[in-house]
């Protein structure tokens, strides 16, 4: 396995890096932690991801970066929907409303439902403890 792109993001419909490279810095990384969660660090992927979704929110963090033409914006909005729409409907790490909710645009949704898989997960774990 290589260190450089480790197996937990190439498992998925397509590479991980395919959406990260296309959002903010923030962005990418809540999505590398919601990728990969289930095969590297469980809820601490989760909780990671909802660091990173908040920081974005704090400091009014757009999904993308607005720095190039507008031609190039739409494309890159287009790509990333349709991205996540395929996550979506794969259910990718049982994750299908934090996909659709990033899709839609609406970061702020975003934190609340990684609070709320977090403590879901957890209970489960509990649960069977």
């Amino acid at each position: 396995m290589s260190n450089i792109s480790p197996k937990h993001y190439k498992g998925g419909p397509f590479e991980c890096i395919e959406l990260s490279r296309l959002l903010s810095s923030d962005w990418g990384q809540v999505v590398q932690y919601c990728y990969r969660w289930k095969d590297k660090n469980g809820t601490e992927d989760l909780r990671k991801a909802a660091w990173f979704a908040q920081d974005a929110v704090m400091h009014g963090i757009p999904i993308i970066t607005h720095d190039d033409c507008i031609r190039e914006i739409d494309y890159r909005i287009c790509e990333i929907r349709a991205l996540l729409t395929t996550l979506a409907k794969a259910d990718w790490m049982d994750l299908r409303e934090i996909w659709i909710t990033l899709a839609d645009g609406t970061p702020q949704h975003v934190l609340t439902l990684l609070i709320r898989k977090i403590t879901e997960v957890e209970n489960e774990q509990a649960d069977h403890a």
